[in-house]
This record gives C-alpha cells, structure tokens and sequence, in this order.
C-alpha cells in the first residue's frame, strides 16, 4: 500500500517503463509534501485556535459558559466547511480541489493578520450591546465563521485530491487526518507552552498565518507536474463514467444505506466532546488551573486521538467488518474512560509513586510554578504532566480516533461522491460535537458533576456495544452482549463519586471537603490544621477564619476615601475582601461579583455552621452579589464605584492577565467616581509598574502580621492617608469582628505601614517588558518569563 495516489491497472498497462517510473516517483514525492502541508496546517489551526480562545475571552468571561460557547461556535464553523467542502471537492475534482484548498489557505492567512483586530478591539466596541449568552454565542459565531469554515473545507478536498480507489479511502484519509491532527497537538502544545508566553498573542497569530501561506505555496510549487497526472488519471478512471469496475467506483456497495452511520457518528461525536470537557476539567485540577492547562489537554488529547487514527488507518485495511470495529472501539471509549479515572482514585494510591504524588497534591503544583517555596525544582512535576493526562485520556481518545477510518470506510462508496461523503461524516460528528459542547458544559457538570457526567457518557456507549455485538453470529451475540453488560456495570460500580474524586485531587480525606461543583468551577473547602482552605479547581485560595491582610485589602481603600457611597468587590474568594469592604457603615451599596457559583454555597454553609462574619455577610442588605465573570460585569456596567477592590489572585493563574493588565486598570479607572479608589494585592514588580503606568497616585501598604505582604491602593486623585481617621472612622464597624481581631486591625491601622509610590508627577519610564498588557499577559505565562524584572522607583517618599 505504499503508493496510495495509485491508479487503475488500465491506466499504466501502455505506458513505458521509464515513464511509469517517473511517473511513480514525481506521485510519491507529491504524496510527501502533501501530507507535510496537511500536518502543517493542523499546527496552524490549533495554534489558532488557542490563541482565540484566549483574546476573547478577554471580553466574553472565563466561565466555562464563556468557553462552551466559544468552543461551540468554532466547531460550527469547522462543520459548515465540512459540508461545504464536500459539494465543493465532488464538483472541482481532484486536482481542482487541492487548488481550492491551497486557495483556502491563504484566505485563513488573511483572517489570521486581522483577527487580533477583530476578536479584541471589534468585541470591545460591540461589548455594550452583548448583555446575553445568545448574543455573545452570536457575535462569536459571525466573527469565528468564516476562518473555521475555510479550515473545515480541507479534510473533503484533501481527499478528493488524493485518493483514487475506494478501498484506500479509508486508510489513506485516516493517515491523512492522523497526521493532520498529531500536526494540531503540536500547535496546541507549541503556542500553549512556548509562543504565547515568548511572543504574545498578535505575533503567534501572525507566525500561524505564515505557516498557511507557506502552505498554499508548497502546494502551488510543487503542484504542477502531480495536478496534471492527477485530472489525466481522474478522466481515465471507469469509475468516472458508468462505473464499470467495483474496486474503484464502488458499485459493489452502493446498494449499503450510509445515512445511519452518519447518525451514528454523530451521536459518538457527542460523547466524545462531553468526554474532553471532563477531561479538561480533571486535568485543570491536577496542574491546579493555570494557562498552560488548555493547551495541554488539548495537545494531548489531539495526539492520542491522532495517534489512534493511525492506528485505526491500519485496522480497516486488514478486517471485512469495519462495522463492527466501529461500534466495538465507541464502547471500549467508555470502559477506557472509566478505567482510568478508577486507576487513578483506587488503584494509584497503592504503587510505589504515591509518595510523590500526594505530595504534590497537597500542594499547590503549577499554581506556584515548578519549584518549591525553597527554590529546589518539584521532581514530581514531570510524571504528573505527562503521566495523569496517559493514564486518564490515552487508551479512551485513542479508541476515538481509530474508529474514524472505519466509519470513513463505512460510508465510501465512490470516489466521484467521495468529498460530499468525507464532508457529511465530518459535519454529522462536529454536529453531535457542538451538541455534546453545550449539554456537557451546560447541563451535565451543573447537575451530576464530574463523576456524574463521566457515568452518563459512558452508558451512553452502551449502545454501540450492544450493536456491535448484534452484528456477530450465532451464540457469540448473547455471549459479548452479557459480557459489555457485566464489564460496564462493575466499572460504574467501581467508579468514584464526586466528593472521593475531588478529595483526591485536593490531597485530603473525602470527611475533610466541602465540595459545590458547577459548570464554572469545581469549588471545595478542605480541612487543613483547623482551619478551611478554599480551593478552585484545586488550586487553594484564602482560608476562613479571616486573617487580617485579605480584610485589610477590601477595608483600607474604604476607610481612606472621605465619602464613600459605592463599592464593588471583583471576586468572593472565602468572603474576607468584600467583607472588609463592607466594613464601613458609610457604604449604602456594594456589588461583588463572583465567577464560581458554588463558593456561594459552601460559605453559606459555613455561616449556617456559625461563621458569624459570614452570617452577617449574607445578611447585609447592602450586598449585591452577582455570579459572572468580575471583569465582563465591569466592562458591560454603566454605574460609578467609589471603591473597587479586586480579590487576590496568583499571577501564575488561569488568565490572570486579565486582572492584571494595563487595560484592566483603564477599565477600573473608568468605572470609578470622581476620587474613587482601587484596591489590589500586586504580586510581582510588573504588577506594580503596570498600575503606576495607569493611575498617577498610588500607595503601598504592607502587613507585617502576614509575612510583610503588601497590596496597592491607587487612584487618579490625590490619596491621603490620615492614620487617626482611619482608626476613628474603623470603630463604627469594629463589631464586625472578634474582640481579638478588632483590636488586631485598630492597631495595625494607627501604625499603618504605608509608602508612597506616585504622587502625580512623572514616574520614569520602563521597557515593554516590564508592563502586562491583555494581549501580552507576561506575569501569567511564567514557565516563558525570563526573570524577574525591576521595579520603577518611587516618584514620592514614605508617608
């Protein structure tokens, strides 16, 4: 099966001998480049894709409602192209086709040297008027369209380009896509891990548009000679006309109703997405959700499912029954899926490695990057990143991506049809995939979790076991039928809840977690030496009892103002910032907007177990609290803050830059009254610089009963501090906490340790480096930081 740009006997019996060498050699050196191109332009793709993902989600929110929609509305795109590049191929043939597709390329080249453009700046000026899901799914969907589609056109006019007999169609489309996806896992990989955080967005979608026009050129350079052979074979194949030889029109099986695998495989389709969005969500919280995570679960999930094609691209050319294959590997995606999670809960904490990974999972892994506190490098990041995505994703994705050479050979029928059927068998799957996007990412994880949703997929599968075996013969049907039944039921049995799952993962005893899972965030508070540690995705947050520094951030900005009316608090977290900020009784409003629905729960449950603070939290009725993404509500609200505070947040985490960025602050700037105040903890020398770059007065505050931890507070007016109105204006509130804290804070209040940073004069400038922007978040991608950068000093004295 070398030569799969092979033709019919018929076409090659005259020729010379030197010519059909030739001949032969110019098509296997044809053959070579186009597979290049094709892994080429799944690495772009991807690349893309990841980078999109991130810009827009600068605007539309970081819940996972934000994702499912994005995600959703790109795979529309990719579907529509599928169809239409199916129409397309059996009309151009197949040397017009792969002119078409070269012509796709560099079209997606253009959007990706505008998208920037468009996916950031454009959605900011519609942003306004994009209040619900249904609009932001809308305005994705028309911004997202057109380069989704132009990729989605490929598969379909590869094919029709490439494939001569019907009986390679199987093998040889499933070598090309194998390929073409372990390309993707590559760009995923590539622009997660390295070109996002070393060039920042616009640059690597820049280079991506490159790698599309260099491979429009491959193709046109190399194309000519191959094009011509390709349009003289395609005229001479009987296929073509009456369809007189069964090997290569397919007549033989043109009698086979396709229409139910295309069902089928689109139902399978939607499993499949359910499948990588739990995966994504356990993943998230091994590496405890950071930006690296997205692009690691889908490089590794594009590789097992690429690596399965190939497989399967071998399987179909050596079995009759490539129905059975089909149905039997959907099911095993089930078992597979199922074994590893209970490998991972019940089997894992029995080998030699335990050790070392429930050290890691008591900490807080790549939240604080890959070094411990003391500076020595976490020997157990390696076999955690490598090693749970194996165990938990391989053998199921894997199972994925080899039956999609059989259902391609399923539904091959003749090469003439053969771009309108690759491109029905890609829509009917990216279908079900878009379906299982948004009841996954809307319904399933908000009412069964993560636990729940995998038991549900998996006796979805059920059925195409069962099918599988139906399709067998005599008693070997009720024997396998039995046998699926069995093995299924005694993996459910087997299968951890919710609460063991997430214990796991958080590195405590299931009796010691609080757990409220939603489609957002998977949200615990664990038991840790007496107090509760708040936990997002496993990455822990602030503890409850309130220590005094995480008060002090939401209740000094407040207690400085003169006269504050309005306050907003960007993030819940335990309750201990907005609390501070609700300290003040000269408050009459105070909005805090979360994105984790279920610490709503869980703090509720806390104050019903005696938490006072929080009892008198929900029950302030100047408390508005609101579940979305903090920065989305900033940038859609058209009221004024005396006070916004922003809740802490690790620099190293998921999109951070956004709440760190020097677009943020213009934003926060411009949401605040006249004198109105911003309160943050700034982690890094870049953080500092980039809120002295935006606003003109500023202060930093230190905490030497917290480990001298500092926040700034920073305003377009001047700031005065006055230590005797601090405490007076303190007292009116002081019963908020205990006699022990009261006094905690009061003192700490008189003696405030606050140092001036800017004073409005002009602050000295510092590199591009030194500043995080929305589209170059450099803080946030800290495995591409180079060092530490410096801080620009002071334009003032200490006060």
């Amino acid at each position: 099966m070398a030569a799969q740009l092979m033709v019919a006997p018929s076409e090659v019996t005259n020729a010379p001998v030197s010519r059909r060498g030739d001949e032969g050699h110019q098509r296997r050196r044809w053959r070579v480049v186009l597979f290049a191109v094709f892994t080429l332009t799944g690495f772009s793709a991807l690349t893309l894709q990841v980078v999109w993902q991130r810009v827009i989600a600068l605007h539309s929110g970081v819940d996972l409602v934000s994702f499912t929609t994005v995600v959703a509305a790109f795979l529309a795109g990719l579907g529509l192209g599928s169809l239409l590049g199916g129409w397309l191929a059996d009309r151009l043939g197949p040397a017009r086709s792969l002119v078409a597709f070269a012509c796709s390329n560099v079209a997606i080249a253009g959007y990706a040297f505008a998208s920037i453009r468009l996916l950031y700046d454009v959605y900011e000026d519609w942003a306004g008027d994009l209040t619900s899901a249904g609009s932001k799914f809308a305005f994705n969907v028309t911004l997202l369209i057109v380069p989704t589609t132009l990729m989605g056109l490929s598969l379909p006019l590869v094919t029709r380009g490439v494939v001569a007999r019907v009986g390679d169609a199987g093998s040889l489309v499933g070598r090309l896509y194998a390929l073409n996806t372990l390309g993707a896992a590559a760009g995923a990989a590539t622009s997660g891990w390295v070109l996002q955080g070393s060039l920042g967005f616009v640059d690597t979608v820049r280079l991506a548009g490159v790698l599309n026009l260099l491979a429009a050129v491959l193709v046109g350079v190399s194309a000519r000679s191959p094009l011509r052979s390709i349009d003289r074979r395609a005229r001479s194949l009987p296929g073509t006309g009456a369809g007189d030889d069964p090997e290569v029109s397919g007549v033989g099986q043109g009698s086979r109703a396709v229409w139910p695998w295309y069902v089928i495989y689109g139902l399978t389709g939607a499993v499949a997405l359910g499948f990588e969005l739990v995966f994504f969500r356990l993943v998230d919280g091994i590496m405890r959700s950071n930006s690296y995570t997205f692009p690691h679960v889908l490089a590794s999930y594009l590789t097992f499912f690429g690596l399965g094609v190939a497989i399967g691209s071998v399987i179909v050319r050596r079995t009759a029954r490539p129905d059975r294959w089909f149905l039997g590997l959907q099911f095993l995606v089930g078992l597979c899926a199922l074994a590893g999670v209970i490998a991972f809960v019940r089997v894992l904490p029995h080998t030699p490695v335990w050790d070392r990974a429930a050290d890691y999972l008591t900490g807080d892994g790549l939240s604080t990057g890959f070094r411990h506190p003391d500076g020595s490098l976490n020997r157990a990041f390696g076999p955690v990143l490598l090693g749970v995505p194996l165990l938990i994703m391989a053998a199921p994705v894997a199972c994925m991506g080899a039956a999609f050479p059989c259902a391609q050979a399923l539904v091959s029928q003749r090469v003439e049809t053969l771009g309108r059927h690759t491109g029905l068998l890609q829509f009917s799957n990216i279908v079900g995939n878009v379906a299982g996007t948004l009841l996954v990412g809307f319904v399933a994880i908000d009412r069964l979790g993560t636990a729940g949703t995998y038991r549900l997929l998996a006796l979805a599968l059920l059925v195409p076991g069962l099918a599988a075996a139906w399709l067998t013969t005599g008693g070997r049907r009720l024997v396998l039928a039995g046998g699926a039944i069995t093995a299924l039921s005694a993996l459910l049995l087997l299968f951890p809840s919710n609460q063991r799952l997430w214990a796991q993962l958080n590195g405590v005893p299931r009796d010691h977690l609080m757990l409220a899972e939603d489609r957002s965030c998977a949200t615990a508070l664990k038991l840790v030496d007496g107090q509760w540690v708040l936990t997002v995705n496993s990455a822990s947050q602030n503890n409850y009892p309130f220590d005094d520094y995480h008060v002090l951030i939401g209740m000094m900005p407040t207690l400085v103002h003169p006269e504050p009316d309005t306050g907003m608090a960007l993030g819940l977290g335990i309750g201990a910032t907005p609390y501070g900020l609700a300290v003040d009784p000269r408050l009459e409003r105070i909005t805090t907007v979360e994105i984790c629905g279920g610490e709503l729960d869980l703090l509720r449950g806390l104050a019903d177990g005696g938490a006072f603070e929080l009892q008198r939290f929900f029950t302030d009725p100047r408390q508005h609290l609101v579940v979305g993404d903090g920065r989305d509500h900033l940038l859609r609200t058209g009221e004024r803050y005396d006070v916004i505070v922003v809740d802490t947040l690790r620099p190293q985490a998921a999109f951070s830059g956004s709440l760190y960025s020097e677009e943020f602050y213009e934003l926060v700037a411009s949401r605040l009254d006249g004198g109105g105040l911003m309160a943050q903890w700034a982690p890094s020398p870049r953080v500092t610089n980039t809120i002295t770059e935006v606003f003109p007065h500023a202060v930093r505050v230190t905490v030497p009963q917290y480990g001298n931890s500092t926040f700034i507070v920073a305003s377009r007016s001047p700031i005065a501090i006055d230590r005797g109105a601090l405490v007076e204006r303190f007292r009116a509130g002081r019963d908020a906490f205990s006699p022990a804290q009261a006094a905690s804070l009061e003192a700490y209040l008189a003696a405030a340790v606050v140092e001036c940073l800017a004073d409005g004069d002009p602050l000295p400038p510092v590199p591009p480096e030194a500043i995080n922007r929305d589209l170059r978040p450099r803080d946030e991608y800290f495995v591409n930081d180079p060092g530490q950068v410096a801080e620009r000093a002071p334009s003032c004295g200490s006060g």
